[in-house]
């Protein structure tokens, strides 16, 4: 299967051998919405001035700041407009999973009307001062049920031809279940783009990531240091998540990954046919607008 890519931070071309028609795909992440009201009383005073921090990173026309759920409404808005065949989300859509930035998630997608495939990231089930990793993920996975709809650890969604495989690699870690779900889906042979939230380690991420977070918080790195990794609540790599990294980085099917999480945009290649594409964070006003192409 022979697969071509060209790329700016912006947008995407994959031309793909054998495909039949064109898919247009508006990627979004690291929306990080912050909503919060009386419904999730026990939280307000933790999670109260994350709105108002993160509106500070982007600014409009006239200098004044752009809080995150209406950079998420103009993504949206966009996708309805362009009539995108797909959404794809890749985590971080909201701060934390209170029931008011959940609400006003699902009430911008139900907008836009477009089909949508959704992966979690590590904040979009963790409250602020909550401790745990993945049994608190599994315990709040119920509560953003609205936008994974009832398909969290991983789904898989077929449109014109591509195949869609989403997984959940929150924790940092993908387990055995995940992996064999993967597994099944590329034998289906089809052309397939992976949605996660937390990027593969390749070389030319891993510095500039470092650099942001002064750690490669990415899958698979070769040398994250332990002392490193128990700051951001993972081990070391586990057996399923490096026999991920490797039938990833082998599946002559795989056409892209499509990621967020490191919050500034990177693409560049997995494989010889696969590229790796990092989103520029939605609250920064960033998406990738990609289109598939027959070759």
């Amino acid at each position: 299967m022979r697969i071509t890519h060209s790329w700016t931070d912006e947008t995407a071309s994959i031309s793909i051998e054998g495909l039949q028609e064109t898919v247009r795909v508006l990627h979004v992440t690291d929306s990080h919405i912050a909503l919060i009201d009386e419904r999730d009383p026990e939280h307000i005073e933790k999670c109260e001035g994350s709105r108002e921090r993160f509106s500070e990173r982007r600014k409009d026309a006239e200098g004044n700041n752009v809080y995150t759920e209406t950079s998420f409404d103009e993504a949206m808005a966009y996708a309805k407009d362009e009539a995108v065949d797909l959404v794809a989300l890749t985590g971080d859509i909201v701060h934390f999973p209170s029931q008011a930035s959940i609400d006003h998630v699902v009430a911008s997608m139900e907008e836009a009307g477009t089909k949508t495939v959704y992966t979690a990231g590590n904040h979009d089930w963790h409250f602020p001062g909550l401790e745990g990793r993945d049994d608190l993920r599994q315990e709040w996975w119920p509560a953003i049920e609205p936008l994974h709809g009832g398909n969290a650890a991983c789904c898989a969604e077929e449109i014109s031809g591509i195949l869609f495989v989403a997984v959940d690699d929150s924790t940092y870690q993908v387990n055995e279940e995940q992996l064999e779900f993967t597994r099944q889906q590329l034998a289906r042979e089809l052309p397939t783009v992976l949605l996660v939230h937390i990027p593969l380690s390749i070389a030319t991420l891993r510095d500039p990531v470092i650099e942001k977070w002064k750690a490669p918080i990415l899958i698979g790195d070769p040398v994250w240091e332990f002392g490193s990794r128990d700051r951001w609540g993972t081990d070391f790599d586990e057996p399923g998540t490096q026999e991920f990294v490797r039938l990833c980085s082998k599946a002559n099917n795989l056409a892209a990954v499509f990621c967020g999480h490191v919050h500034f945009p990177h693409a560049d290649s997995l494989s010889p046919r696969c590229v790796q594409y990092v989103g520029k964070p939605s609250y920064e006003g960033g998406w990738r607008m990609v289109e598939f192409r027959p070759l």
